[in-house]
């Protein structure tokens, strides 16, 4: 970005390039570069979503003693009104790209926290506008996405974190120093699991038909975004059941994995799956299954076998119950857990103390190492000042991300084994699944990637 470049003309030098390049998915253009906040500085942060979750994090990160909200974004009227009556210095805006426009001089940071198939452009264009992200579970949509936030942080020096929250927890914590420090078998496996998406929102569903008046105070082109165009069905999409939608959506695996596979990845150390296996049943054409197992295979780790460690997901209540057997589990942690087994084996979830148990013997007696929390956004504020380093920064929610999704594109394939590989980003063995890596936008909505 030149110095003499404004951030206001810079958008608009951007906007009026992504219109004409309308047709690609992406705009090479300038880029603005972030800096770190001095001391007696504030950071002043807008927020990208303002209900539900949104609504959390606007909160946590204003609870922050160095942080001002300048401005606040939703497409529900209703939510944003809810949420001026807590911030009534903070502009309000209905479209996250008539905000930068206006404030582009005034904003520092943002947080993103909307359906997930608009992370991906609401972020890069924060970034590419050099303003800190933090952004929510999954990273992205799409496995290509990832990979492009990724490399737009390290190019505009982007502070980032994903809404990972129990990556800074105290169980999480807890369960990491056991593993570090006790004398831990080498893993062969892990199971992970989640009782969604039953009860949560709908899946195994198709399109819904026919077209309801939008509601009053809901922009309803904005919440669309880079989803193809459909009408607006009441409680069909807005507000929270929109998850189980593969054109906004990622299910129970981007709902819940990246907060319960986040461990099996951090302790052992492993990255990118060499394959990936679907035993479950097949999505519909607009929706997920009611119930999935996700097969992985992972290359070798100093924590792992020497043939690598096979990591299984499971949702829809399903558990991996022979494994329990092995080793005399009675009772699991039914809503939300992950268990690393090798000659012995832990069960660890973010809402319980994390269980030892060695095979055929059992429950035994443990008790996990007191380690306190970390705040998750505060750590966030804190990284913008250069006064720490997020732990879950988009370097580390890019792969973990990229897991998940892998397995939603492995449901497409039921039954077969889908090599990976993860420099490529390709599936050498089925050539047609790389079509999922990727989505073609709306037109005229692109991602700004300054090169």
């Amino acid at each position: 970005m030149s110095p003499t470049l404004s951030r206001r003309d810079f958008l608009r030098l951007t906007a009026a390039g992504s219109a004409a390049a309308s047709v690609t998915v992406a705009c090479q253009m300038p880029s603005a570069q972030t800096t770190t906040l001095q001391p007696g500085m504030r950071l002043r942060h807008a927020a990208v979503g303002v209900g539900g979750m949104g609504a959390s994090d606007l909160g946590q990160i204003a609870s922050h003693p160095d942080v001002d909200i300048v401005a606040l974004c939703d497409v529900d009227a209703g939510r944003l009104a809810e949420a001026a009556k807590k911030h009534p210095k903070a502009r309000t805006f209905t479209s996250w790209r008539a905000m930068f426009e206006a404030m582009a001089e005034e904003i520092d940071s943002v947080h993103v926290t909307i359906p997930d198939h608009n992370h991906a452009i609401v972020a890069a264009w924060a970034m590419a506008m050099g303003m800190h992200v933090y952004c929510q579970k999954p990273l992205t949509h799409d496995v290509w996405e990832a990979r492009m936030l990724q490399r737009a942080a390290h190019h505009h020096g982007a502070v980032t974190q994903m809404g990972i929250q129990n990556h800074s927890g105290a169980n999480y914590l807890s369960a990491l120093d056991y593993f570090q420090s006790a004398p831990f078998p080498a893993v062969s496996e892990v199971h992970v699991w989640t009782d969604r998406p039953a009860g949560w929102w709908p899946q195994n569903v198709e399109m819904p038909e026919g077209e309801d008046e939008v509601p009053e105070g809901l922009d309803w082109n904005q919440w669309l975004g880079t989803a193809p165009n459909r009408p607006y069905v009441k409680g069909a999409y807005h507000a929270f059941v929109w998850r189980g939608r593969k054109a906004f959506g990622t299910g129970a695996q981007g709902d819940m994995a990246c907060h319960l596979m986040d461990p099996a990845l951090w302790f052992l150390g492993i990255t990118a799956p060499t394959s990936v296996q679907s035993l479950g049943p097949k999505p519909t054409t607009d929706s997920f299954p009611l119930w999935s197992e996700i097969r992985y295979r992972f290359p070798a780790s100093a924590r792992t076998h020497a043939n690598g460690v096979k990591v299984v997901w499971y949702d829809g209540k399903r558990l991996p119950q022979d494994s329990f057997d092995a080793f005399g589990v009675e009772k699991a942690y039914a809503n939300a857990s992950f268990f690393i087994s090798g000659d012995e084996a832990f069960m660890v979830s973010p809402y319980e103390p994390c269980r030892l148990f060695r095979r055929g013997e059992g429950e035994q007696e443990f008790t996990p190492p007191k380690v306190d929390a970390v705040h998750h956004w505060h750590q966030y504020v804190d990284a913008c000042f250069g006064r720490d380093l997020c732990t879950a920064n988009f370097d580390y929610a890019a792969p973990l991300s990229e897991v998940a999704l892998l397995g939603n594109i492995a449901m497409e394939y039921p039954q077969e084994v889908l090599q990976w590989d993860a420099q490529k980003l390709s599936f050498p063995s089925h050539p047609a699944a790389d079509a999922w890596l990727k989505r073609r936008y709306r037109s005229k909505w692109n991602l700004p990637l300054g090169s």
